[in-house]
């Protein structure tokens, strides 16, 4: 095999992660809900289409104050063969939400994405099978304003197939007021619409998947 299309593909990776960090310039992450708990089987988020997706929603706080909103991410598992390249994500943001009820969208769009390396996701911590199937999905060089209240996030790679939000018990969470998790939601196009996560999802050694690895980056 060449050499050529190895260092390539290290050169977009080091690529990705210069951007990432530079977009980290003046930012912090407000809220994260923590790492990948392997154990519980993930939620499929993906998106096709307006009509063709299965999305997840967790909750999360924005304090007194408010926030400037720099960039939206989510921690995904591909696990089709060859390992997907995601370019694009759906992401949105609403406020009022709650078990069939969509709420009102605060902000939304269709975004070119980073597909970063997941920080949690490392040898030494996962048998080497498992490290390259676990990214960020990163969407930079936003200006979104949120008002200090209760919102509820979306990060949804573009594409189809074995794309699997991860499921996480809070470890290393960022954000999480005394109330702990908030709740997560699960809205699959063909249906149940805006289904508590626990309801719909698969159980595995570890439980049913009852919170999701997504995470807002704000301006300091």
């Amino acid at each position: 095999m060449s050499i050529r299309p190895v260092l390539a593909a290290v050169l977009a990776t080091l690529v990705l992660l210069a951007a990432a960090f530079a977009q980290q310039a003046g930012a912090a992450i407000g809220w994260y809900n923590g790492e990948w708990r392997s154990g519980s089987p993930g939620s499929g988020n993906w998106y096709v289409a307006p009509d063709k997706f299965v999305r997840v929603y967790d909750q999360f706080q924005v304090p007194a104050g408010g926030w400037t909103v720099l960039s939206v991410f989510s921690d995904n598992a591909l696990y089709d063969s060859p390992t997907p390249v995601i370019t694009h994500v759906s992401w949105e943001i609403r406020r009022g939400m709650a078990p069939g009820n969509p709420g009102e969208i605060v902000a939304a769009d269709l975004s070119p994405a980073s597909q970063l390396p997941d920080p949690f996701v490392k040898t030494g911590v996962y048998p080497p099978s498992e490290i390259g199937k676990h990214f960020r999905i990163q969407v930079d060089h936003l200006r979104v304003q949120l008002p200090a209240g209760h919102y509820w996030i979306s990060v949804t790679p573009l594409g189809r197939g074995q794309i699997l939000a991860h499921p996480t018990l809070g470890k290393s969470a960022v954000g999480i007021d005394q109330s702990g998790l908030g709740m997560a939601l699960v809205d699959d196009s063909s249906g149940p619409r805006f289904t508590i996560a626990e309801s719909v999802g698969k159980a595995g050694q570890m439980g049913i998947a009852k919170h999701f690895a997504q995470g807002v980056i704000v301006a300091k």
